[in-house]
């Protein structure tokens, strides 16, 4: 029998709702449920179902929703299914800033979390159609890789699919599932890759910086690229979004990969994989000119540096954005749109895959 996860009030999956009314009649009249949507979480690493529960708790505070987190142990040798449920609630208005006081009004939102072992993992996707709270829409976080088997009649009821790229082993062929998935709804299903998500702070800076009189001067003139970060994906990702802005397109000479810009130069790129925040640093070489962003472990900044014959040197200090994941799963459930961007750096480096 394998190891069993505690998560809240243990209850039969049959009296799932039964027993999720029962648990609001036992809060009386302080607490009032609220949703506007369905989070479904799904992860296959035991270890990290308290920290989901942690971070639910976090979300709940600022978008109210049915959380569905699911573990699954394919690998177990005897099936079984178990659930339990549990609530997170705050104070009306107030956040999470404060333990809530019993007399004030809580909004609250529910979590159920299951453990499907062996055969029962199988039984995933009708497990999350019986438990979504209406026909609000469903986030659905696949944590860790995708596997080849697909339920099309699961994807196609996501409306927006998370995932994060940064732990793949083999991008190319997760990019590739991931976009058979989006093919089952015709491209109704929003990809939130929280790889890029994460990159925002680092493009917010690069943005700032371009906007420096001598970076402009010399933006066309661009020979080299050099990115450091902790995973190449993450690297990729980067270049793809400057490629995108930039109107670089992929060149491969003599087996060197390369981009061209619309003025015909060739900009080589290095992507050296390094511990530490996702983008330490980034560096442009010109004839005339360089620029550079660097961000110390656990700094809030980056230290910018403009180089040329106009300028000389010219340090500059640029917020680096939030890079903790509660804060890229809010901005994540704060949107509302797709993400067009993404889509075009994804294009521009997919030749660099593999």
């Amino acid at each position: 029998m394998s190891a069993t996860i505690e998560a809240g009030r243990p209850v039969e999956i049959g009296r799932i709702d039964e027993e999720l009314g029962k648990l609001w009649e036992d809060s009386g009249d302080t607490k009032t449920r609220a949703s506007l949507m369905n989070l479904a979480i799904y992860t296959e690493d035991a270890d990290s179902v308290a920290d989901n529960t942690t971070l639910i708790a976090q979300i709940a505070g600022e978008h109210a929703c049915r959380a569905l987190l699911i573990f699954a142990n394919p690998s177990a040798p005897q099936p079984q299914a178990l659930a339990w449920i549990s609530a997170h609630c705050h104070v009306a208005g107030g956040g999470m800033k404060a333990p809530p006081l019993q007399e004030e009004r809580q909004v609250c939102s529910e979590q159920i979390t299951f453990q499907l072992d062996g055969e029962m993992a199988a039984s995933m996707p009708s497990i999350v159609f019986s438990h979504l709270d209406s026909d609000l829409p469903l986030y659905f976080w696949r944590q860790g890789e995708f596997h080849k088997k697909l339920n099309e009649k699961l994807w196609a009821r996501v409306d927006r699919l998370i995932y994060d790229s940064a732990g793949w082993r083999n991008p190319a062929a997760q990019f590739t599932i991931v976009h058979e998935i989006r093919n089952f709804t015709e491209g109704r299903t929003t990809l939130c890759d929280l790889n890029w998500t994460r990159l925002l702070g680092t493009r917010f800076a690069l943005a700032q910086l371009f906007d420096h009189s001598c970076v402009l001067a010399h933006m066309k003139e661009i020979q080299s690229v050099s990115i450091a970060c902790p995973q190449r994906i993450t690297g990729l990702f980067l270049l793809g979004w400057l490629a995108a802005q930039l109107g670089w397109k992929h060149q491969a000479l003599l087996h060197k990969d390369s981009f061209l810009t619309p003025g015909g130069t060739t900009v080589e790129f290095a992507i050296t994989e390094t511990p530490g925040e996702a983008i330490s640093r980034c560096a442009f070489q010109c004839p005339q000119a360089s620029f550079t962003i660097t961000r110390e472990p656990g700094s809030a900044y980056y230290h910018a540096c403009v180089c040329g014959d106009e300028a000389g040197e010219t340090p500059m200090l640029i917020s680096a954005g939030k890079s903790k994941i509660t804060d890229i799963l809010l901005m994540e459930l704060s949107r509302g749109g797709k993400h067009p961007l993404y889509d075009k750096a994804l294009a521009a480096i997919s030749p660099l895959l593999g």
